[in-house]
């Protein structure tokens, strides 16, 4: 009883000391920051703040957040070499808007979480780019727990690194909701995701850990980077849900990781060159209820490599450094390139006039043989209720048959289980989908409204600040469509040669 009251007298007293602290300019912002206590309210005035560094240092409570918000949403304008750093936990940032200018190399990223509990919402990070293409950085970071990025924008960037990422260790249970990331050019660069999530499951498939990020309600449209992977997942226990992604170069790939749910998201690449629908390797992911079409193919279930010893003497394996528990020294781990699938559910996705197959099994498989060792097809799956349409036909399903001669023969494999496929318009054309696949008659008058039945597309109205969407609808938000930030060169003829050798070795 003393306990609660003592609580509720915190409470209260946190709230009748709580102030609104106005800051005129950015030499006012360091005191103000320093002197703020749970419940405050440090707010921006309008105009441009060229050079501000906030660095939040002093955070708030579960029920007492500090907050940092603009006199008026979008008009606090971060210029130059500006940056946010929230190294303090429950704070809570909105209306912020980083435009004409790009952080030094060192800060790393202009949105960093570096504590736990932080809110960042309703900010924009618009054209915020280095002069080089190398010079790497994030527009946003976490590197603590309990974090969510919600209803931002980003458009532009065009240099390398992905776009959001997170540390490999302490950074788990983070939210990306609700963002739209418009117009992010195309440049050949391995490592230009949009959304890159590392953690427990990237060295190893069996960690009992995960990275439990939540991706959801996101619009990504234009939003190419790397042309590769849109969003990667690299670690265990991530969901990836309700997301739209349009005429984006790439896909969305479980690249690592185990127990990942892919769910409930729409790829509608409306032709563009490179768009990409599902991929996914690892182990106990579920991928269901998505749609995808008008992408240069549907899903691909990736072969996994063989690690437990070389095959033949040609086989380079990919040594990682892995780092152990406190006090105990790193180690060096055989991590394979692309992780076996087994016990995957595919199930209720629809794959609708798609360039190549819509459903490809053991993409990949022996690529680069024998220095990779890409000879483990999936296995164990549940692959079922899936709907794949083909208007003018073609082939559906097609997949890798296993190469059972020396020294292949030692890999043994346990079959999928199909089931209840249908094939409108398309053929299969993988013996061991056969049974699991029934072919049906397109139905008159088929249109890709109709197949979308109650699933709807996001639109520029359902995500992102609400500030700039207002200065959409009263046309004052015409960066968005400018295209000046697409680079013509992306680095030097070494950087190019160097970036190929990288990319070659990746594996897409």
């Amino acid at each position: 009883m003393k306990k609660n009251l003592y609580l509720i007298l915190m409470c209260l007293s946190t709230s009748l000391y709580a102030r609104e602290i106005p800051v005129a300019n950015p030499a006012s912002l360091p005191p103000a920051l320093e002197s703020a206590a749970p419940g405050d309210v440090i707010i921006l005035a309008k105009g441009n703040w060229p050079d501000t560094e906030i660095k939040v240092n002093r955070g708030g409570t579960e029920n007492s957040p500090l907050e940092i918000r603009t006199e008026s949403p979008g008009e606090t304008l971060l210029t130059g070499k500006s940056f946010l750093e929230i190294n303090a936990p429950h704070v809570v940032v909105d209306g912020l808007y980083f435009t004409q200018g790009a952080i030094d190399p060192e800060q790393f990223s202009v949105i960093h979480f570096k504590s736990h509990h932080g809110t960042v919402r309703n900010t924009a990070v618009v054209d915020y780019n280095p002069p080089g293409f190398e010079d790497e950085s994030y527009w946003a970071y976490f590197s603590g727990d309990n974090n969510l990025l919600e209803r931002c924008y980003f458009k532009g960037k065009n240099n390398m690194h992905p776009l959001l990422g997170n540390a490999i260790d302490d950074s788990r249970t983070n939210t990306v909701r609700g963002n739209y990331f418009k117009n992010i050019p195309y440049a050949d660069g391995n490592g230009r995701e949009i959304l890159r999530m590392w953690g427990p499951g990237k060295f190893d498939p069996n960690d009992k850990d995960g990275a439990y990020c939540l991706i959801e309600g996101n619009l990504f449209d234009g939003a190419d980077g790397e042309g590769t992977e849109t969003i990667s997942l690299k670690s265990n226990y991530n969901q990836v849900l309700s997301n739209t992604i349009l005429s984006t170069r790439g896909c969305l790939n479980i690249r690592q990781g185990a127990h990942n749910v892919v769910k409930g998201n729409i790829i509608m690449g409306k032709g563009v060159s490179g768009a990409q629908g599902l991929r996914m390797s690892g182990l106990n992911n579920t991928v269901e209820d998505n749609y995808v079409s008008g992408c240069d193919w549907g899903i691909r279930i990736q072969a996994g490599e063989y690690t437990e010893s070389a095959l033949t003497s040609s086989y380079q394996a990919n040594m990682k450094e892995k780092k152990n528990k406190k006090g105990q020294e790193s180690s060096e781990v055989n991590v394979a390139k692309y992780p076996p699938v087994r016990d995957l559910l595919l199930s209720k996705n629809i794959s609708a006039n798609n360039t190549g197959a819509d459903l490809e099994i053991g993409f990949g498989y022996k690529k680069h043989w024998p220095e990779n060792q890409l000879v483990l097809l999936p296995e164990n799956c549940q692959i079922k209720d899936n709907r794949f349409i083909r208007s003018a036909g073609g082939e559906s399903v097609i997949g890798a048959a296993q190469d059972t001669t020396p020294p292949l023969d030692k890999v043994k494999l346990s079959p999928n289980h199909y089931e209840n496929n249908l094939l409108f318009g398309g053929t299969c054309a993988f013996a061991p989908a056969e049974s699991g696949c029934k072919k049906q008659t397109l139905p008159t008058g088929w249109t890709e409204e109709s197949e979308l039945g109650q699933r709807k597309p996001l639109t520029p109205e359902d995500v992102g600040p609400a500030w700039v969407i207002a200065l959409r609808k009263a046309g004052q938000f015409s960066i968005e469509d400018d295209k000046s930030c697409y680079r013509s060169d992306t680095g030097s003829a070494d950087d190019k040669a160097e970036k190929k050798k990288k990319k070659k070795k990746k594996d897409q």
